[in-house]
């Protein structure tokens, strides 16, 4: 018989697979879980219980799965938009935005609920630019906080396909306003309503070319490498030549308007007929004589719309539309709605991806250089030399893995690296550069916890403080979390139950700014009926106002018995926490709890549990390995931080509870929090083949375990 006293010092290597069981020989096997539930491995090694979650308002619509967007112009302003069914919500400062009291203040969106997976989305200060494969893109704007507007972008100038080859002749009846447009050739359909048309000539050929020293009247038009100027204040013409592309510059004596690259664009807004449109110009024509020399707008309701945008190098990027999946649009350095292409180094440009494969464009994440998701492969967009910027003539695109992305769910960029969801939805991927190859890797973060995310990940956020945890929803609602420090090798997974499911996440800048603050949309079955509500994981309090309860509120007030405003959990079961004391359980009726003694500091909220099980223990045998053979944990003592009443040990099957009130602690005060060692703990259970051990925090109080130290005996065979 072999006895020895192996500590547990370390459980940042999170829940591992049940393929892991035999992995004996791993370094990440001892710092390991079975299972890991409601508790969040810290980097420096311990296993703290997560916060609660708090109650803020009821979704938009209980009947509807919602989404949540970030919004964060600054630390101190942010919000949380929630997106429901053809409604928008906002949330800022753990509450919901009010029009009046008591009703929350809301707008109209066109997206319904079962294309929210799909909307992508990127912020510049007080906007927001939205796409979907379905929806023309529109801009979010913020005017004040209970003022928002969405609209339909109204682009300068949308991107066009290329030139038109076929020997079709498009003629205008005007170059502004309302005209009509007709075709030499059956061209039109009824679809078209809504698409933009480009007409162009050629400016070297059919503009007179700007001269140095010549007199020019005001309305004069000139070209000049491309570029249409118009005088709007006469005179004599210096020795430099306008260069300009957005504006009027003078140079000295001639006031010169840029007026554009010859290319005039409308909207068809009526169909008579396959040859005859009506249609509104946008930017003037310039001409109304027939010509081949037209272009399509790349996107509209029958080639669809870009599904995913960011900005990168100070351009509006798009990417990925039905009818090119491959293709990225890129706007006018600094010029967000204006796509004009050119060979200048600030035109706009459109490139697509050509390979083998058809690479549906799913998201654009922006860093060092611009990185690509698609359905079957990764690629990052750069110059020709990274430390430049991308122009339309130094463009290089390059494949870089082979995994290919899930269409939904949007990466999270961490430090120098992306996570990214498989397009299975089933494995989690670190996307980053290595050195060693010059190039880009993709390691599989699930390489240990295969099964964790066996049911798909439909969401995903980062929260850097107070823990760097990736929170992560699962198909079955189930949230699962990753303490990721990439540094100190920490890649550790953990899962959560929440009493419902957990349907969207974003996190964001806490109020209080003093850490992030993780939002989630929860739908949750109560009083026999399907709810959905907005609720926010607190901060790690300790004391009075400790919050380890789910879709919980505080009280504090005057000492009652009655603790109202609990409608939301009509019918439900409560954990509470009574001035610093756990109170027995209570049913909600009428909205409404009562106490058996009275309370200034209340907390009420469904219960949770924080569960840890270890793995089979190897501390080795007086023959070979401890694996396989009967065990006995005669006895142990629990390492804690902080941690409340409530704590359980022993095996899944028979357990004891951990008595932290002694004879000299007065009975009508709450118990302080146990910082240290624990009593050696008499173990319920006896001898079973590979001993098992179970940690388990069941009551509303907080709990951090650093280590474990069994004292265990095995015998050989």
């Amino acid at each position: 018989m072999g006895r020895v006293a192996p500590i547990t010092t370390t459980f940042n290597a999170g829940e591992l697979s049940p393929l892991m069981r035999g992995r004996v020989d791993l370094a990440k096997y001892a710092n390991g879980s079975e299972l890991l539930e409601n508790g969040i491995p810290q980097i420096a090694g311990p296993a703290q219980k997560r916060p609660g979650l708090r109650f803020v308002h009821d979704a938009t619509q209980s009947t509807n799965r919602q989404r949540l967007v970030p919004f964060e112009f600054s630390s101190s302003q942010a919000f949380a938009l929630l997106f429901g069914h053809n409604r928008i919500r906002f949330f800022a400062n753990g509450g919901v935005v009010e029009s009046s009291p008591g009703v929350p203040y809301e707008i109209v969106s066109p997206y319904a609920a079962s294309e929210l997976a799909q909307l992508n989305f990127a912020q510049s200060a007080d906007v927001v630019y939205l796409v979907h494969p379905s929806h023309a893109p529109r801009k979010l704007a913020r005017l004040g906080p209970t003022n928002w507007t969405l609209t339909e972008v109204a682009f300068t100038r949308p991107p066009f396909q290329d030139l038109n080859i076929t020997a079709i002749e498009l003629t205008a009846s005007g170059t502004t306003g309302a005209i009509t447009v007709t075709a030499s050739a059956s061209f039109f359909t009824p679809s078209d309503v809504g698409r933009n048309i480009s007409i162009a000539v050629i400016p070297a050929s059919f503009y007179t070319l700007w001269a140095t020293a010549t007199v020019y009247p005001p309305g004069q038009l000139v070209q000049w490498e491309g570029r249409v100027y118009e005088t709007t204040a006469g005179g004599t013409s210096g020795t430099s030549p306008p260069l300009h592309s957005r504006g009027t510059e003078s140079d000295g004596s001639v006031a010169w308007t840029y007026v554009g690259d010859g290319t005039g664009y409308f909207i068809i807004t009526g169909y008579t007929n396959a040859t005859t449109v009506s249609a509104t110009v946008v930017q003037a024509l310039p001409i109304t004589t027939a010509t081949t020399r037209w272009a399509r707008g790349s996107w509209s309701s029958v080639d669809g719309w870009p599904r995913t945008v960011t900005f990168y190098e100070d351009r509006l990027w798009f990417g990925g539309s039905t009818a090119y999946p491959q293709t990225l649009w890129a706007s006018v350095t600094g010029d967000y709605e204006n796509f004009t292409a050119g060979t200048n180094d600030d035109d706009g440009l459109n490139y697509t991806i050509n390979t083998q494969d058809l690479n549906t464009i799913t998201w654009l994440s922006p860093g060092k250089v611009l990185a690509i998701g698609t359905t079957n492969g990764e690629f990052t967009i750069s110059a020709n030399q990274i430390s430049d910027p991308i122009t339309p003539t130094n463009v290089r695109i390059l494949p870089q893995t082979t995994y290919g992305c899930a269409g939904t769910v949007r990466p999270v960029r961490i430090a120098g690296s992306i996570l990214f969801v498989q397009r299975a939805g089933r494995k989690l991927r670190e996307y980053t550069y290595n050195f060693e190859t010059d190039s880009y890797v993709a390691p599989n973060l699930n390489v240990l916890a295969d099964h964790i995310t066996e049911s798909g990940i439909t969401d995903m956020a980062y929260q850097q403080e107070p823990s760097q945890v990736v929170w992560a929803p699962r198909g079955d609602g189930v949230m699962v979390g990753l303490t990721y420090e990439r540094a100190e090798d920490v890649v550790g997974w953990n899962r959560h139950t929440v009493g419902g499911i957990v349907e969207s996440v974003v996190t964001l800048p806490h109020w209080d700014g003093d850490q992030d603050v993780l939002w989630l949309v929860v739908r949750r079955t109560v009083d026999g009926a399907t709810v959905r509500y907005v609720e926010y994981m607190e901060k790690y309090l300790t004391g009075d106002t400790s919050f380890f309860v789910d879709s919980g509120l505080t009280y504090q007030g005057a000492a009652t018995t009655t603790i109202t405003g609990l409608d939301h959990l009509e019918g439900e079961e409560v954990a509470l926490l009574v001035d610093g004391s756990v109170h027995p359980r209570r049913t909600v009726s009428g909205g409404q709890v009562t106490l058996q003694r009275a309370g200034s500091t209340v907390v009420a909220g469904l219960p949770y549990t924080m569960r840890i099980r270890f793995l089979p223990y190897e501390a080795g045998a007086q023959n070979g390995t401890a694996q396989g053979k009967t065990q006995r944990i005669n006895g142990a003592v629990v390492r804690l931080h902080q941690t409340g009443p409530g704590l359980w040990y022993g095996s899944p099957d028979n357990m004891d509870e951990m008595q932290f009130r002694s004879s000299i602690d007065p009975m009508d005060e709450p118990l302080g929090l146990f910082t240290g060692d624990s009593d050696i703990l008499a173990w319920p259970e006896g001898y079973e083949q590979g001993a098992r051990v179970q940690i388990e925090h069941r009551l509303p109080t907080p709990c951090t375990i650093v280590a474990f130290m069994p004292q265990l005996s095995t015998y050989d065979r």
